[in-house]
Parts: C-alpha cells; sequence; structure tokens
C-alpha cells in the first residue's frame, strides 16, 4: 500500500463451536462491501478470523468447528 493509504484490521473471534454461520456471512457479504466502500476513502480493510490456521482437532483431539453436544 502506498503511504497515503491506510490499513484497518478488523478480528473475528469467539469459540469454535459458535457464531459460524455469522463468521461466514460477514466473510462471503459484508467484508467485501465494506471493503470496497472504504477503498474509495484510501483504506484498505483487512479481515482476520481467527479460525484460520487451526487444525480440524484441537489439542484435546476434540473437532474444532464443530459443536460436539
Amino acid at each position: 500500500m502506498s503511504a497515503n493509504w491506510k490499513t484497518v484490521r478488523v478480528f473475528i473471534s469467539s469459540t469454535f463451536r459458535d457464531m459460524q454461520s455469522e463468521r461466514d456471512w460477514l466473510v462471503r457479504f459484508v467484508f467485501p462491501k465494506l471493503r470496497q466502500e472504504l477503498r474509495q476513502q484510501r483504506i484498505h480493510l483487512v479481515d482476520v478470523d481467527l479460525r484460520w490456521g487451526v487444525p480440524a482437532k484441537d489439542a484435546n483431539g476434540e473437532t474444532a468447528n464443530s459443536c460436539g453436544c
């Protein structure tokens, strides 16, 4: 990014057992639209979903992205 641009980072965090559809909605629909709007003001939006990089099974052997109820 040019020195004239600003960067804004938005972190999405919750437990791995809730808010799956909300997170997906943000990533698919909200952030792309927001990124487009902010680009006109020379603001670069970086969304960071803290699920990224987490293995399917956590250290306890539990599946990270499912309820397991």
